[in-house]
C-alpha cells in the first residue's frame, strides 16, 4: 500500500473489483465523513467526552470499513482519549485526525 491514506484491497475483499460500487462507497463515507467531524468538533467545544468518544468510534468503523486504517487508528486514540477528558490532548489528537482525513478525502476525489 505504500505512504497512501486507504487500502482499497479492504473494500475489494468485501465487494470486488466493481470500480462503480467502489467509488460509490468511497463518496458516501466522504459524505457522512464531513458531517461526523463537524459534530466532533461541537462536542470538543462543548467539552463533551461522551459526544467525542461517540463521534470518534462511528467515524473509526466507516474509516476501517472502507480501508483508511491510519484515519482509524487516530480515531481509536481519541476514542480512547475521551474519557479522560484531557482537552489539550484531545486537541491535539483532534488536529492529526484532521489532517488525515483531509489527506483520505483527496485520494477519494482522486479516485471518484
Amino acid at each position: 500500500m505504500g505512504d497512501l491514506p486507504l487500502d482499497l484491497s479492504v473494500l475489494e475483499s468485501m465487494f470486488g473489483d466493481d470500480a462503480d460500487l467502489r467509488n460509490a462507497i468511497l463518496e458516501e463515507f466522504a459524505n457522512s465523513a464531513t458531517p461526523y467531524m463537524t459534530e466532533l468538533d461541537a462536542a470538543i467545544a462543548r467539552k463533551s467526552a461522551e459526544g467525542v468518544k461517540s463521534l470518534a468510534h462511528k467515524l473509526k468503523s466507516s474509516s476501517r470499513t472502507v480501508g483508511a486504517q491510519a484515519l482509524g487508528d487516530l480515531c481509536e486514540a481519541l476514542e480512547n482519549s475521551a474519557p479522560n477528558a484531557d482537552w489539550h490532548g484531545i486537541n491535539t489528537q483532534e488536529l492529526a485526525l484532521k489532517s488525515e482525513l483531509e489527506r483520505v478525502l483527496d485520494y477519494i476525489r482522486s479516485l471518484c
